[in-house]
This record gives C-alpha cells, structure tokens and sequence, in this order.
C-alpha cells in the first residue's frame, strides 16, 4: 500500500544555491585550487586530491599550533606530577631517563616537521611510538626493580600522551590512532604489574593513563570528524564546478588513459625518429607499437561519453558508492544550469551520507518538443532506518512538477521536467 501526493512547481523558481555569487569560495582557498584544477585535465586533479589526502588531517594543520601548545601543557602538567610524587630510591634515575627521552621526542618531532614541510616522517613516528612504550617500561621499572620498596606513581605516560597530542596534526591520523592503541596497551600493562606489586598504586596509575590517553583520543575524534566533513565539502565543490561545464563529456578515467597512451605514443616516435634513416626497427620497438595498438584500440571501444551528471557521480567518492543513474539517453545533458544544480543539491542531499547504493535517478522522455518531455524518477530505498532529509522537497518543487509515492521502505518522486 503507498501514498501518493501531488505537487506543482512552484511560481518563483530561485536559482540553486550553489550558483550564488556568496558561494564562490575564496580564490586561495583550498576548495578553489581544487576546482581549478578541473581546467587542467584528470592528472591536475589527481595530484591535487593526492596531496589533500597524503596529509590525512586538513583541518588539523590549521590547528597544528594549538595542538602543539596543547601537548606543551600536558607535558608541564606531567613534569608537575613527577615532581610532587618524587620519592627516593635507587632506581628513580630510570623515571628521569624516560621523561628525558619524551622531552627529546617531543621537541625533535617538531622540529622534524618543521623542516619536512609539516608532516613527520614515518620512521620518526614509528621511533616516537616505540620510545614512548620503553619510557612507560623504564617509569615501571624504577618502582618494581627494587621488590616495590618505593610508593608506585607513573607518570610518563602523561608524557607520551603529550607527545602524541603534540603530532596529531603532523603525521597522518591512522599513525597517531596506532599510537593512542600503544598508549592504552601499555599503560595497561603497567597498571596490571604495578597492581600485583603495590595495589593501592592502582588509582594513581588510572589518573595517569586517562590523563595521557583522554586528550589523544578526544584530539583523534575531532580530526577525524573535521577531515570527513573537508572531505564531504571538498567532494561537493569538484561535482558542482561541472553544472557549468559541457553538458556531454568522457570521464576522468577514460581520459586519463588515452593521456597516458598519448604520452607512451609520443615516447615510440620520439625513439623511432632518432634511428638512421637506413636502420631497421629492431623488434623490440615493433613489439611496443603492436602493444600500444591494442591498448589504444581497446580504449576507444570502451569508451564513451558520458553526461555532466554521470561524470559528476562518478569522480565522487561518495557519490559513487550510493547513486546509480540510467540515463541510455543523455537525457540530463539537455538540463539548464539552473535545473542541474537542483538536481545535483538533491542528489546529495538523498545519498550523500549512506554506505550503500541507496539511491537510482532514471530518465526517460525525449529530448526534442516532441512525443514526451524529460521526466527523472528518484527511487530512494532504505528510508525507514534514513529517513528523507526535509529540505529536499523545497527542491523538487523548484525542479519541475513531481509526483511522490511512499511505500513502507522506499520513496518513489516522478519530476516532469517538462
């Protein structure tokens, strides 16, 4: 059983919001570099998209020196604890060797990534992981070695905690969510040995480890959740500069490939053309050209080209895993700029945040005044656990006259675009 409800477009169609002149970012932003690089082929995009995610964390770099200043804190906040618990003993030389190893970690991973362009070098980030396990070892060490004569209060893994707070904006986030797991394991590990030898050492040793361990995990969430909405908006940015683009083209991937077979065809004639008039191609040469043959020929068999719409969908990462589109017609190439933009804001707004293909945009109609006009059906599934963002139907009603019929776990719209 499904409902059905018709509505007519509205009198005042506005333009889409994302046409605005108050939506043009800023020319030195990064959402503008990326969108120039459209204008330089699929290899201007792919190296920019390459950069942006080499750095793992965006919007952490923006923050790299509250972070820094963060981690200075908790470090103070560390020495602080160390100082008022110190006791005597014949082994607390280790506690103040494993503090001078953090201060040196901290300070060398900042420098590092100073002079390597903002990023620390993974092998420095393995170094500081490791390190920062052998201080907590070297800190416990101090109090069992001598059969717990000495009151048990670690401390350093505070410190390490401050030296990972310290890199969450320098080294890519999954380095940093390796180390909060080494951090955790073995403040653990400490706590449990340090328990079977002085059980009332247990809640200062818990003080410790979530004092270290609160503010990385808190630190990793925040990026994390910051670099997935950059990531949304940076996504959104690349499929809207095409609303204005050809409204017929090839994709990225199958431009790409005829560059780089251009590029290999100029390589042979390039070596071709130094040979002797005289001298035979050897057959090594010929082999290279037979093969560059097939490959070219093969290329322009599976390729096709594509509307604005189905690029658009399918260069986005995370259009692409949610949207599918029938379109054998070409029908959304005859869209103007102002119905595309509707359309893509719609797109987004009803697939952006699934998983799974949830949502198929079908075109049929014929492109000319003649037998019937264009009409794209929204067939949106799994809208029980999703639910259909409101802000949708504001859209629709601009998009042309639409027709809605609601089932249990799906939602069909019919829009004449007519």
């Amino acid at each position: 059983m499904s409902t059905r409800f018709d509505r007519a477009p509205s009198a005042t169609s506005d333009p889409s919001p994302s046409s605005s002149p108050s939506s043009v970012p800023d020319a030195t932003s990064t959402l503008s570099q990326l969108i120039a690089a459209t204008s330089g082929g699929p290899a201007a995009i792919s190296r920019l998209r390459a950069r942006i995610r080499q750095d793992g964390n965006v919007s952490a770099g923006y923050l790299g020196l509250g972070f820094v200043v963060l981690g200075g804190l908790l470090m103070v906040r560390g020495l602080a604890s160390l100082a008022w618990s110190w006791s005597g003993g014949p082994f607390r030389w280790l506690t103040l060797l494993a503090w001078g190893l953090l201060i040196v970690l901290f300070v060398g991973s900042v420098l590092a990534a100073k002079r390597n362009g903002g990023i620390i070098p993974g092998r420095l980030s393995r170094l500081l992981t490791g390190t920062g396990v052998l201080c907590i070892a070297l800190d416990l060490a101090a109090f069992t070695v001598d059969g717990g004569t000495t009151a048990l209060y670690p401390t350093t893994m505070i410190g390490f905690g401050a030296c990972l707070l310290a890199c969450l904006p320098l080294q890519l986030l999954r380095r940093s969510v390796f180390g909060a797991v080494c951090l955790a394991v073995g403040g653990g590990g400490a706590l449990v040995v340090g328990y079977l030898f002085d059980p009332s050492s247990l809640s200062a040793g818990v003080t410790g480890l979530l004092l270290g361990l609160t503010p990385v995990v808190a630190g990793i969430s925040m990026i994390g959740a910051s670099d997935r909405y950059l990531g949304r908006k940076i996504d959104r940015a690349v499929t809207e500069s095409l609303v204005t683009a050809s409204a017929v083209g090839h994709g990225m991937g199958s431009v790409s490939e005829l560059r780089r077979l251009d590029s290999a065809a100029e390589s042979l004639l390039a070596s071709v053309s130094r040979l002797p008039v005289d001298h035979p191609i050897d057959a090594d040469t010929a082999a290279r050209a037979e093969l560059l043959g097939d490959d070219l020929r093969l290329a322009l068999l599976s390729d096709h080209e594509q509307t604005w719409l189905q690029i658009a969908v399918t260069e986005s990462e995370r259009l692409s895993r949610s949207v599918s589109i029938d379109d054998p017609g070409l029908l959304a190439a005859t869209l103007e700029p102002g119905r595309r933009g509707n359309l893509l804001a719609l797109t987004w707004l009803c697939a952006a945040t699934a998983t799974a293909p949830v949502l198929e945009l079908a075109f049929s109609g014929s492109a000319g005044g003649g037998v019937a006009p264009v009409t794209v059906v929204f067939a949106l599934t799994d809208t029980r656990r999703r639910g259909i963002d409101p802000a949708v139907w504001p859209l629709f009603d601009r998009l042309g006259r639409y027709t809605m019929e609601v089932g249990a776990d799906r939602a069909l719209v019919r829009v004449d675009l007519g």
